[in-house]
């Protein structure tokens, strides 16, 4: 079951990314919008990481630092 979650919550990212970046198109981001969304692609990054290593590894535990980051701190 889990496995057929975290493949589904890939396509859903995946599928989400490829219907809303296309709308960027012609627009331009203020500072705070770049922000928020560099903050949010590098959380989605360690995300990522965190998952290749407990798929890699079976290590599914979180460092501190991951778990502040996802936490948005």
């Amino acid at each position: 079951m889990e496995f057929l979650d975290l493949v589904t919550a890939c396509h859903s990212f995946v599928a989400a990314a490829g219907r809303t970046v296309p709308g960027l198109r012609d627009r331009t981001l203020n500072d705070d919008e770049r922000t928020i969304v560099h903050e949010n692609v590098a959380r989605v990054r360690a995300t990522l990481d965190w998952i290749e290593t407990a798929v890699d590894t079976g290590k599914v535990d979180m460092d501190d630092e991951l778990a502040r980051m996802l936490k948005g701190e």
